[in-house]
């Protein structure tokens, strides 16, 4: 229909909840004009009349006194699920009979004014896309939406959040959005803490509808895969040519004496001492990208580089294909003060994010060794935003490889005391009144014994086979 036919149309007031009702009945929605309206052809009109623009709106009904009275003292509010955790902490109480966040006696008013109804802009209008949808799920809870985001090819992506540096590539959220099915996803604000499940509300996708988001989605992700594959690779050949103007540590930088260890080959410098250079490789020695720290302890990677599952081995590939365990930490320093401890290569993954992949590759090319995974604990984490990444990440990748997970273990209130300062192994060795004999104690033992388990298994296992093997000879002999 033209919009020159539409202008003389009759509009309609279709409450959002009801929109779908309306379609059903052949009402129409003008994307110009943002609004319902009757189109041309339909005789009876009967159904429409409680969305006529003209028709008589019935009394509302007087409340009893006790209703009354109880709409007096409560200010109910329009909190958005998203941001159910920030009006909560702005003092907004839940009512489960009215299904309603209220202000409570004690709110601050003055931070909940975002959410009273008549700051909340109605919400009439057609259904959106499920991606629009999942759009407004993210931003609900603080993500910079912009770019490719939202991409809805149920891979998981990071995004940005307010009040940090924009990225199309990183950032303090994370999502995961699909359309199989009823589209789904999960989007969580690393930096608040607020997460949620989603689930799309508006239209249903039809079959052709589905196939077709479905191939955008999968060309837009395999043309993102082929140009990042390129950029890393012309990434690794960048820091290729910068190794030459490195030097290897001789004397520890500043990084190292803050941390108290020693300099390891493989590790390099810049001429005046200063930086320290960190090479990252995959599990074949190809060197991807590497980590730069500066003398304050800053840390970053090369642009554009690959990270995931590249890995720097304490000692070099070689001296870690001869070690009788693969004990891997997330930081430089953390698994530097293992080696030095171990007296045997171990390997730093760099972030608890990256301890998954490192495992499950080193895991692939040495499947007959036992592995350790030496986490943070991050109290300081957990107690402002509920999460303890060092623990969940170091207990998932030790699962994931059949290997075990150990935290350190710090003096009676050190940690309380100073969460943040007494995290890892190498706090540990350096912070603790433990010092070094903790991770003595509390490392090698567990590395001793693990490595016992797994040299008892691997005589163990084929006997087991061949005894099993015989009695099925035996087995097939009676038969």
């Amino acid at each position: 229909m033209t919009t020159a036919r539409r202008r003389g149309a009759e509009r309609l007031d279709v409450p959002y909840h009801q929109k779908d009702e309306a379609k059903a009945l052949g009402a129409r929605w003008d994307r110009q004009e943002q609004s319902w309206f009757l189109p041309a052809g339909i005789k009876d009109i009967a159904p429409f009349a409680q969305w006529a623009r003209n028709a008589d709106t019935a009394a509302p009904e007087r409340p009893t006194q006790p209703e009354k009275q109880r709409t007096q003292e409560r200010q109910y509010l329009a909190v958005p699920y998203g941001e159910r955790a920030a009006a909560k902490a702005a003092g907004a109480l839940w009512d489960k009979a009215a299904k309603s966040w209220f202000a409570g006696a004690k709110a601050d008013k003055s931070r909940l004014q975002r959410w009273l109804p008549e700051n909340v802009p109605g919400q009439q209008g057609p259904a959106m896309s499920p991606r629009d949808e999942f759009a407004e799920a993210l931003r609900s809870i603080g993500c910079v939406v912009n770019g490719e985001h939202p991409m809805m090819d149920g891979k998981k992506h990071r995004i940005s959040v307010k009040g940090e540096k924009l990225s199309e590539k990183a950032g303090s959220g994370f999502y995961v959005g699909h359309l199989d099915g009823h589209p789904a996803g999960y989007v969580k604000n690393n930096k608040t803490g607020v997460e949620m499940k989603w689930k799309s509300k508006g239209y249903a996708l039809d079959s052709e509808q589905k196939a077709r988001l479905q191939a955008e989605a999968a060309d837009k992700l395999q043309a993102r895969t082929a140009e990042q594959e390129r950029l890393q690779e012309q990434t690794a050949q960048r820091v290729a040519k910068q190794m030459a103007h490195l030097l290897p540590v001789i004397a520890p930088t500043t990084y190292m004496q803050t941390k108290g260890i020693e300099p390891q080959a493989g590790v390099f410098t810049d001429k005046e001492g200063r930086e320290t250079y960190i090479p990252a490789t995959d599990t074949d020695g190809k060197q991807w990208t590497m980590q730069y720290i500066q003398e304050d302890g800053t840390k970053r990677f090369a642009k554009d580089s690959r990270k995931e599952g590249c890995f720097h081995a304490i000692g070099g590939l070689d001296a870690l294909a001869k070690a009788p365990a693969l004990v891997i930490g997330e930081g430089y320093a953390t698994a530097s003060s293992l080696q030095q401890t171990l007296g045997f290569a171990t390997v730093a993954a760099f972030d608890s994010g990256n301890l998954l992949p490192v495992a499950k590759a080193l895991h692939a090319k040495f499947p007959d060794k036992p592995i350790l995974i030496a986490g943070d604990d991050d109290r300081h984490l957990e107690a402002t935003q509920g999460i303890n990444p060092g623990r969940s990440k170091a207990e998932e990748a030790a699962k994931a490889v059949g290997g075990k997970a150990l935290l350190p273990i710090f003096a009676p209130g050190e940690q309380a005391a100073n969460p943040k300062g007494f995290a890892d192994f190498n706090d540990l060795a350096t912070k603790s009144v433990f010092g070094r004999e903790g991770i003595e104690r509390q490392v090698c033992s567990v590395v001793d014994e693990v490595i016992e388990r797994h040299q008892v298994a691997s005589v163990e296992l084929p006997q087991q086979v061949e005894k099993r093997e015989q009695r099925l000879r035996r087995a097939v002999k009676v038969g």
